[in-house]
């Protein structure tokens, strides 16, 4: 009987055991790196083909953003699961922000992502309220990666 206080004994593992153990858990495919990169290229080439082949259904524009954004997202993921590049949140969104600054100021009055449409929220004024929460978002982003790279006992002087 152990007395109080006493460490409990640690049993010496086995390595045959441990190998055995990691045979049991099969890999599955969503496991692999590249699933949600290929996941998103499938579906930005499925909103690609319906924005700019099939103009024929009401959703056109949506698609064409659509394209681009799942594009960016499949291109993120892709970098990060095998560069670890750093800051590569904050230059998604900055790129998207770029995008969108562009389109509102850019472009002929009677270009698609100027369409004015019957409604409140049109395509401008979605190209202008979407690059400044870009912005916003990559901002955000940057400043908790650096916070996350400065040094853990690094403090800022009062």
């Amino acid at each position: 009987m152990r007395e109080e206080g006493e460490p409990t004994p640690v049993e010496p593992q086995d390595p045959t055991l441990a190998a055995e153990e990691e045979d049991d858990e099969a890999s599955s495919p969503f496991d692999h790196p590249a699933f949600l990169p290929v996941l998103l290229v499938a579906m930005a080439a499925w909103f690609g083909y319906d924005g700019w082949f099939s103009t024929t259904i009401e959703s056109v524009n949506f698609n064409r953003y659509g394209f681009i954004f799942l594009l960016g997202a499949a291109l993120y993921f892709l970098a990060a699961d095998f560069t670890r590049l750093p800051f590569l949140l904050p230059a998604l969104f900055l790129a998207y922000g770029v995008w969108l600054g562009l389109f509102h100021l850019l472009g002929a009055p009677d270009a698609w992502w100027k369409d004015e449409g019957d409604g409140v929220l049109s395509a401008a004024n979605f190209n202008l309220y979407g690059s400044l929460a870009c912005f916003a978002i990559a901002a955000v982003a940057l400043v908790r990666d650096l916070v996350r790279k400065r040094p853990q006992g690094a403090r800022s002087e009062p």
